[in-house]
């Protein structure tokens, strides 16, 4: 790829899945108020959250239609993005699943976390074998030529973990109003640009309409929200970038290109370690985005101010990527 020049079929990609979403959100929020629907909030959350009750949810439907319409269309790269797609698609249904408990069930913790993370693992352990001759197995250090072979078996175990992890640091993160879709679409422009440089197009077209679908999430999102993401957005789309991040050879950089997510992720594990072993808490609640609320920082500023730090930690990926 020319320096500057992005393919017309990948702006067709995103303007695809931004139009079904622009359709089909206003339907689907409209669906879930007529039958009371909609999104319980935990009440070990924040109290300034309880608002939000039975705001509808479960976004990610509607981002997983619109790229499967763009997965259809863009027929020359079905073969190649159709591992992707699938295990897209386990999570997705997962995430379904877990959102059916929260807004049907009114079980706000919806399936228990132990069963969520075996699925997660055993699903991508089956993408992972059966895409282990397509993703280069080693890891390229950042800023450096560095590349460290590993073994398969290794590799594998290794791959698995990015995926979980960055499933759930997505899932971590969705917790303010226009938060998680703002982050994803900056780190999904960097892995469409960076598997674009490195010739695999067929990802970038995912990855542009992830793009398109959560900047129509977004529209709806951004607060005061109208509707949530929910886990069926949350897991599917992590694990996405997971898998983008390990078929590019360069999955070290998703530290910088998902550092919202990252930074919730470790919160959340400072606040267990702590309290664990301290007998205290390290925030006074985490991930860290509920922290600064209760500091008395507007939902809005906080939001705006991460998506800053995204774009940041993407702008840093890049600068660090190998070409």
């Amino acid at each position: 790829m020319k320096p500057g020049i992005i393919p017309n079929n990948l702006f067709f990609a995103f303007l695809l899945a931004f139009g079904i979403g622009m359709v089909f959100f206003p339907l689907f929020i409209r669906w879930q108020q007529q039958r009371h629907l909609g999104q319980k909030i935990k009440k070990e959350g924040p109290n300034l959250h309880l608002h939000k009750e039975n705001t509808p949810s479960m976004g990610g439907v509607v981002i997983f239609t619109a790229l499967l319409v763009v997965f259809g269309v863009g027929k020359r790269y079905w073969l190649d993005n159709l591992l992707p797609i699938i295990l897209l698609t386990g999570y997705t249904l997962l995430g379904l699943v877990d959102d059916w408990y929260k807004s049907y069930l009114e079980k706000p913790w919806g399936i228990k976390a132990r069963y969520k993370f075996l699925f997660q693992i055993v699903l991508a352990g089956i993408i992972l074998w059966l895409a282990m001759d397509w993703i280069p197995t080693q890891i390229t250090i950042p800023f450096s030529h560095n590349v460290i072979p590993v073994s398969r078996p290794l590799f594998f175990w290794y791959g698995i973990f990015i995926i979980v992890a960055t499933s759930n640091a997505f899932n971590i993160a969705d917790g303010l109003d226009g938060l998680a879709g703002g982050s994803g679409i900056l780190t999904f422009l960097f892995w469409g640009l960076l598997l674009l440089t490195l010739g695999k197009t067929q990802l970038s077209w995912l990855a542009f309409g992830v793009i398109g679908g959560l900047t129509a999430f977004l529209w709806f999102n951004i607060w005061p929200a109208g509707i949530f993401m929910g886990d069926s957005g949350s897991l599917g789309l992590g694990a996405l970038i997971g898998f983008m991040a390990l078929i590019s050879g360069q999955s070290l950089l998703i530290i910088f290109s998902a550092l919202v997510f990252f930074v919730d992720t470790l919160s959340v594990i400072l606040q267990v370690f702590s309290f664990k072993i301290l007998g205290r808490r390290l925030f006074l609640m985490s991930p860290i985005h509920h922290h600064f609320e209760l500091k008395g920082i507007k939902e809005t500023q906080i939001t705006v101010r991460f998506w800053i730090i995204q774009a940041i930690g993407i702008t840093v990926a890049w600068l660090g990527r190998v070409q």
